[in-house]
């Protein structure tokens, strides 16, 4: 079981949409919000909590994704994996002081994440650096097409982050070693 935090405004749902009509189709997904726990998909299970500011105490290794606004909380697990929007400061601040790793998404081909071209219908999302996977794999520079299925530019990039942090492109990209 992976634990995934998303935290910013519970009501901005296009983060639970993506994984729940695409991470389902491969992972068994429980998600929690507010007060509901929807369960979808079978495989290996995520558990993922969608929150505005999360009481992290007892979590082992999660992998948090930051909203475009959220706000970090101060103290997160040391071993945790933030997915931040790396045009927000703040985000990038908080995770810096607090030692986790950081998977900054954003305009700047700096950003761990970023795009390099988009259409109507498609954004092609380009990993810009090595990126160790949650299977201790070593996830090489690349670029992922994407459709946009209605979300904005950042979330489609923190989620594709987060896939590639699972792991879950390895049976449809056969050029990550």
């Amino acid at each position: 079981m992976t634990e995934i935090i998303i935290i910013g405004d519970p009501h901005d749902r296009a983060l639970e949409m993506l994984i729940r009509d695409i991470l389902a189709k491969t992972y068994r997904i429980v998600y929690i919000r507010e007060n509901t726990l929807n369960e979808a998909g079978a495989g290996y299970e995520l558990v993922c909590f969608d929150c505005r500011s999360p009481e992290l105490v007892g979590l082992s290794a999660p992998v948090i994704v930051a909203k475009r606004s959220a706000m970090i909380p101060p103290r997160l697990p040391a071993n945790s994996t933030v997915i931040v929007n790396a045009d927000n400061s703040g985000q990038i601040e908080a995770v810096r002081k607090s030692g986790a790793f950081a998977v900054e998404c954003g305009f700047s081909p700096t950003s761990t994440v970023s795009f390099t071209s988009e259409s109507d219908d498609k954004l092609v999302i380009s990993l810009n650096r090595s990126v160790t996977a949650l299977s201790g794999r070593q996830i090489q520079p690349l670029e992922i097409p994407v459709s946009k299925h209605g979300a904005d530019d950042y979330t489609l990039m923190s989620f594709t982050a987060l896939r590639v942090l699972l792991d879950d492109f390895n049976s449809e990209l056969g050029a990550l070693i």
